[in-house]
């Protein structure tokens, strides 16, 4: 704190932060997560990453994680 104080007025050892922007979801991935989120509802968002990716699930309360974790075990 005492360096930070001693630095002439106008400078700052901290930069501020540029928000990172995402990059445009398509319009199939869109669709997919609106699919998805209406399917088990709860918000679903599937980020492309290379040949792979990830998806995320949003859940509200440990009911809707048990209730999610009941449906991925169930045997079709």
């Amino acid at each position: 704190a005492e360096a930070l104080a001693q630095m002439p007025a106008g400078t700052s050892s901290a930069r501020p932060k540029q928000p990172q922007s995402a990059p445009e979801k398509d319009a199939d991935t869109l669709a997919l997560e609106k699919l998805l989120t209406d399917t088990i509802g709860m918000i679903v968002s599937v980020d492309h990453k290379g040949r792979g990716g990830e998806l995320r699930v949003a859940y509200r309360s440990l009911e809707q994680l048990d209730e999610l974790c009941r449906r991925l075990k169930q045997d079709h």
